[in-house]
Formats: C-alpha cells, structure tokens, sequence
C-alpha cells in the first residue's frame, strides 16, 4: 500500500502553532473486473487458435489492469479433447483475477473415400480378392485406418452380384464405407 502523510499547521495571532498530521493508506485489495472469454469448439488439434489476450477485458479500479496467457492445459482426452486456457489480470496492486476459456477439439467428420470401382467378371473363379490397397481415403484431422468388411453375395447365379465393403475409420471414430459391385 501506499501512505500518504498529510500535515495541517494551526497558527493563532500571537504565532502559536500546533501541527496535525493526518496519515492516509491507499491500499487497494480490489481484484480486476474481466469480461468473458468465450469457449471455442474446433475440429482439429491443429485448428486450435493461439493465445491471444486482446480477447480479455478487463478494467480496475485504480489502474491499467495487464492481461497475460498463463498456460493450456489438456484434460488428456480425446474425441473429444477439451483444453482449458488461462489468461491472468493483475493490477499494479497485485491484485489477480484469472479467466478461462475452454477449447473443444472434437472431429465429426466423415472421412473420404474413393476407389474400388465395380467391376464385371465373367466367373466367380475370376473374382479378385479383397485389396485395401484400391481404396484411396483421407480425413481432415488424422490418417484414416482402412479395413476390409466383407462380400456378401446377392444368392443369385447368371449374373450374380457380389457386394464388396470397405471401411475407413479415422482417430475419431468417424467412419465412412466404400461399396464396390463386382457382377
């Protein structure tokens, strides 16, 4: 705190003086009023914005308050991942208000898938094996993960129709399958 010492001098007419001192403490014990930060949802970890203290507002009631990022911190999870940000307020008092702001990493897209185009044999001897190799797949968060599901025949003979299913699965769990006909 600041003290401030105030005297005030009491003279009569004869020159008599008596001296009084006044002691004023200016100790401010207010925190800093901040404004919200609003939480953020993104698809991907590297979607996820940088700091950025301009988002804080924040007043005092004796000074200039200054904004700083104090850390993020992962709730270790994932699909979804939530990070919770921290700015901190601090007056030249030292007076601190903290602030959070939470940050959701949560991937609902679909993977894409192309590949595998139907094809026409002129019998089941001729029929290719399952190739996981044909199916060209991408996501927008993680490398996708193809598997091959299966062939399931229509029971039919002249023609038969074969139904080929692939999978592509990303980090998220988000799936997206591939049908190929083979005839």
């Amino acid at each position: 705190p600041e003290v401030i010492t105030r005297t005030y001098r009491v003279t009569d007419t004869c020159g008599n003086v008596t001296d009084r001192t006044q002691t004023i403490t200016i100790k401010d014990d207010t925190p800093p009023s901040v404004g919200l930060v609003y939480p953020v949802t993104v698809q991907c970890k590297g979607d996820v914005p940088a700091p950025d203290t301009r988002l804080v507002s924040a007043s005092d009631n004796c000074s200039t308050p200054t904004v700083r990022f104090l850390s993020d911190v992962s709730d270790g999870k994932t699909c979804p991942e939530v990070i919770t940000r921290t700015y901190r307020v601090t007056d030249t008092c030292g007076n601190v208000t903290d602030r959070i702001q939470q940050i959701t990493i949560e991937d609902t897209t679909d993977p894409s898938i192309s590949g595998a185009a139907d094809i026409t044999v002129s019998c089941s001897a001729q029929i290719p094996a399952a190739n996981k190799s044909l199916i060209n797949a991408s996501d927008n968060c993680s490398t996708p993960v193809v598997s091959f599901l299966s062939d399931v025949s229509d029971g039919k003979t002249c023609p038969e129709i074969i139904t080929r299913t692939y999978r592509v699965t990303d980090a998220c769990g988000n799936v997206t399958d591939r049908i190929q006909q083979i005839t």
